[in-house]
C-alpha cells in the first residue's frame, strides 16, 4: 500500500511538473489527516513538509504530496490531528528527579490518611536503621480528614530513621527529631526569614513543621546526590516528551547548566528543548548575557518569589483568608492575609539590577495583593518598551486592572490553571470564599488584552499533562464538577495557544518554535483525536501518538 500511495504522489510531481530532485524534495511528508497550525489565524490545513528539521511548506495534500520523491518519508496520519510540540511554559524537572524515588502518600494515590500512614510505616519497615526517608505528598485539602503530623507523631512511627515529608505543594514539610538532629537544627536555630520558618510550640519548641524551601533545604541534601539525579532528570525530561511537550521551561532549582545540557540529550542528540529561570542561589551559573545562540539550552533570566502558596497561607492576600477548621490546620490563623516573601527594597533592586542587565524576571505571585504590588513596582521600574517580556507565574487570584497594567507595561501570565481542578473545592468552600474563588485564573481576559497567557502544572505539584490544563482552562471545572468563573473560560483555539505560540512567545522563541508555518522548527505531535472537534468533557480520549522535535521523532 506504501508503495502504490508512493507511485501515485510521484506521478502527481511529473503531473504538477515540480521538480522531486534530492535538492528540492522534503525529506519528510505529513499526510491523511488535519493539521492545527497555529498561526495568526487558526488555519486548519491538509498536510506538510519538512526539510532538514524545518517546515518548507503547508498546504493540501495535493500540494505536498508533490514535494516528495524516492527518498522522501512519508508519515500517514490516518486520520488524526497534527499540532505543534507542546511548551511546558513553567515546571520543575529538577524537582521532579530529586523526589522521583521518595514514598508516594498523595491523595492522587491514597483515599483515606489510614491508608496512607499504614503504607508509610510498612515502607520504614522496610528501610535499614539510620537511613533518611522521605515521603512526598501530604495535603490536607485533597485529604480533608487528614491531621497535619507532629514531631512527637513522625519520631514513634519512625524511631530509627530521619523521616521528612514533603506536602504536594512543595510548600510545607514535616520532620522527626532524627532529622532535626542531622541537620542540627535546633529550638535555638534562627528562621531564615522571607516567610520560611521552622514550626515552633507556644514554648518555643520545634513542633516537626518547616515553612518553605530556603527552612527546608538542610532536609534535602540526601536526595540531591548528583548521579542518581542526572539519572532521573533525564527520565523526567523523557516523561515529558512523551506527553507531547518537546520544550519545557524550568522555572527554579535547576541542575548545574553542564547537568542539564548532558542530561536533555539522548545519544547527544537533543531530547527537548531547556529554557532555564536561575534562582538568587543558582546565580553562579548565570551567563555573563542572556544572548544565547543554542536554540535547545537557553538561559533566560531569574525566578523571584514575591509571595508564597494559597495552601499554606504565604499567598498574600488583601482581603483575609476564611477561619476555619481546614484553614486553622494549615495554619492560617483569624484574619491572616499573607504577606510578600520578599523585602520591597530588595525586590525593587532586583528587578532594577537584572532588567538592566538584559535579563528575563519570572515573578512568583499568586494573591490579588501581591500581583497588584508586584506590577506597581515593575511599572516604577521598568519603561514601557518591555523587551524582556517579563513573567508573572501562577496569578491564581489577579484583578482585571492589574492585567490592564500588565497590558500596559507589556508583562504576561502563565496561570496555573489546575488549581480549578484539584484545589477549587477546597478555594471556594473553605480558603478564599465563593466569590473570590469565581474570580481565579482569569485565562480569557488575558487573550482579550493580548497578553499572550500560558498554562503550566508547576509539576511535580500536578501532572505535566497538556491536554488537562487545557481542559480546565476550556471547561473551569472542578473535581466536583463544579464550574468556577465560566466567564474565564477560552476557546479550543485558544487553549492550544497558550500551550504553544504563547509559550514560544514568553520564551522568545515565537519565530523559530510554536506554530506550524513555514520557517519553524518541525517541533510536532500527532494526537488521536481533533481537540477542535472533540467535546472538551471528552478530552481525557485524546492521547498522544507520536512526538517529532525537529523533525526527528521523539516518541
Amino acid at each position: 500500500m506504501r508503495m502504490v500511495r508512493l507511485l501515485i504522489l510521484l506521478s502527481l510531481c511529473v503531473f504538477l511538473n515540480v521538480s522531486c530532485s534530492s535538492e528540492h524534495a522534503a525529506d519528510t511528508i505529513f499526510i491523511g489527516g488535519t493539521v492545527l497550525t497555529v498561526d495568526e489565524h487558526n488555519s486548519v490545513v491538509e498536510a506538510i513538509a519538512i526539510k532538514d528539521g524545518m517546515i518548507i511548506q503547508v498546504g493540501t495534500t495535493t500540494e505536498i504530496s508533490a514535494m516528495a520523491n524516492s527518498s522522501t518519508k512519508i508519515i500517514e496520519l490516518k486520520g488524526q490531528t497534527l499540532v505543534p510540540g507542546f511548551i511546558a511554559a513553567h515546571e520543575h524537572p529538577t524537582l521532579t528527579a530529586v523526589f522521583a524515588e521518595t514514598i508516594d502518600l498523595s491523595a492522587f494515590t491514597f483515599n483515606s490518611p489510614d491508608d496512607m500512614w499504614q503504607h508509610l510505616k510498612q515502607q520504614i519497615a522496610l528501610t535499614d536503621k539510620g537511613d533518611w526517608i522521605y515521603g512526598m505528598g501530604l495535603d490536607p485539602v485533597l485529604m480533608p480528614d487528614l491531621v497535619l503530623p507532629s514531631k512527637t507523631f513522625l519520631d514513634k512511627i519512625a524511631p530509627n530513621n530521619p523521616l521528612v515529608i514533603v506536602s504536594q505543594t512543595m510548600h510545607s514539610f514535616w520532620a522527626n527529631s532524627a532529622a532535626f538532629a542531622e541537620v542540627s537544627i535546633d529550638n535555638q536555630t534562627a528562621d531564615p526569614g522571607n516567610g520560611s520558618y521552622y514550626g515552633r510550640d507556644q514554648q518555643g519548641n520545634l513542633n516537626g513543621f518547616i515553612s518553605e524551601s530556603e527552612a527546608a533545604s538542610p532536609f534535602l541534601d540526601n536526595l540531591k546526590s548528583p548521579l542518581g539525579v542526572v539519572s532521573r532528570y533525564e527520565q523526567t525530561l523523557q516523561n515529558l516528551v512523551e506527553s507531547g511537550f518537546t520544550s519545557v521551561a524550568s522555572v527554579g532549582f535547576n541542575l548545574p547548566p553542564i547537568m542539564a545540557r548532558y542530561a536533555a540529550s539522548d545519544f547527544f542528540a537533543p531530547r527537548i528543548r531547556q529554557f532555564i529561570y536561575l534562582t538568587d542561589s543558582e546565580l553562579e551559573h548565570l551567563p555573563e548575557s542572556p544572548i544565547q545562540d543554542n536554540e535547545f539550552y537557553k538561559i533566560l533570566g531569574l525566578k523571584l518569589w514575591h509571595d508564597g502558596s494559597p495552601y499554606t497561607g504565604t499567598m498574600a492576600l488583601e482581603e483575609p483568608y476564611l477561619f476555619n477548621s481546614l484553614t486553622q490546620m494549615m495554619g492560617i490563623s483569624e484574619g491572616h492575609k499573607g504577606e510578600p516573601r520578599l523585602n520591597q527594597q530588595e525586590f525593587e533592586q532586583q528587578i532594577t539590577n537584572f532588567n538592566q542587565a538584559g535579563w528575563q524576571l519570572a515573578v512568583h505571585s499568586q494573591g490579588d495583593y501581591s500581583n497588584a504590588s508586584a506590577a506597581q513596582t515593575f511599572s516604577r521600574l521598568v519603561d514601557n518598551n518591555n523587551k524582556q517580556r517579563h513573567r508573572f507565574e501562577h496569578c491564581l487570584l489577579i484583578k482585571q486592572e492589574t492585567l490592564e497594567a500588565f497590558q500596559k507595561q507589556g508583562l504576561t501570565p502563565s496561570f496555573h490553571i489546575n488549581h480549578i481542578l484539584y484545589y477549587g473545592d477546597a478555594l471556594a468552600d473553605n480558603i478564599i470564599g465563593e466569590s473570590r474563588a469565581q474570580l481565579v485564573l482569569p485565562v480569557k481576559t488575558a487573550f482579550d488584552l493580548a497578553l499572550h497567557p500560558t498554562l503550566h502544572a508547576d509539576s511535580p505539584m500536578f501532572p505535566a499533562d497538556p491536554i488537562s490544563l487545557m481542559r480546565t482552562a476550556v471547561t473551569r471545572q472542578t473535581k466536583s464538577g463544579k464550574t468556577l468563573g465560566i466567564k474565564q473560560a477560552i476557546s479550543p483555539q485558544q487553549a492550544l495557544r497558550t500551550m504553544t505560540i504563547n509559550g514560544a512567545w514568553q520564551l522568545h522563541m515565537d519565530d523559530k518554535i510554536g506554530s506550524i508555518e513555514v520557517g519553524k522548527a518541525a517541533d510536532l505531535v500527532i494526537l488521536n483525536h481533533n481537540l477542535y472537534e472533540l467535546e472538551p468533557n471528552l478530552w481525557d480520549e485524546i492521547k498522544v501518538s507520536e512526538v517529532w522535535l525537529g523533525g526527528t521523532r521523539k516518541h
